[in-house]
């Protein structure tokens, strides 16, 4: 999945002489957490990305709060609070890319860019509502976490054990904490409300299977 599938096409951008007080009026009535600052946000030429402010940003002006801004004013314009250089993201940027620099750099939203101009925003929530789609966990399903031995074919061998029950498999992903572990464990969805019977009968062909648990005997 590629940036460009989850971004917010219709961005709402701002010009860095507005009213820190109107931004902040914007951000209520239009129910948005993030402002792309333009240069000229009129659609010109000269589109040029100077800045993002965040609604954060804009509550702690004037607040009692050891980071809020010193001597800005919510008169003042928005371009002595906005973030600036901005890191940006690529709409065919893969989405796992562009949540870890989400991550790493500790923010909420990223303006995405292409040849130079302003074509969408991607923010966390946004990576939260990719990873619900990616799990399959909307639609009718359980949650099958086995632990395999990192080695190739592995993952095939289980995948036709579960296929061998007449379960489908909506979607796979990985969690492993110790990065120099010779096991890796794979959570799936699988298309079946008995997880705990396909889990019964994994464990009975020798797979350690983390979840769901092990029913306690009568």
């Amino acid at each position: 999945m590629l940036v460009n599938e989850i971004m917010s096409h219709k961005v709402v951008a701002i010009g860095p002489d507005t009213p820190i007080k109107d931004v902040q009026a914007l951000m209520e009535l239009r129910n948005i957490r993030h402002f792309p600052i333009l240069a000229e946000p009129s659609g010109g030429a000269s589109d040029r990305l100077v800045g993002i402010v965040s609604d954060r940003d804009v509550r702690l002006v004037g607040a009692d709060h050891p980071k809020a801004p010193p001597g800005v004013r919510a008169s003042d314009p928005v371009r002595l609070l906005m973030v600036h250089p901005v890191l940006t993201a690529d709409p065919n940027d893969p989405i796992e890319e562009a949540a870890k620099v989400l991550r790493d750099n500790k923010i909420g939203a990223m303006p995405v860019m292409e040849d130079g101009r302003l074509v969408g925003i991607v923010t966390g929530i946004d990576m939260l509502d990719a990873l619900i789609r990616m799990s399959g966990v909307r639609g009718a399903s359980s949650r099958l976490e086995v632990e395999l031995v990192d080695r190739p074919g592995a993952l095939a061998g289980l995948l036709d054990r579960v296929a061998s029950r007449n379960v489908n498999v909506s979607s796979v992903m990985t969690s492993r904490s110790d990065p120099d572990a010779d096991t890796v464990a794979f959570v799936m969805r699988i298309a079946t409300v008995d997880g705990h019977g396909l889990a019964a009968h994994l464990r009975g062909l020798g797979y350690n299977v983390l979840w769901p648990p092990e029913a306690p005997e009568a």
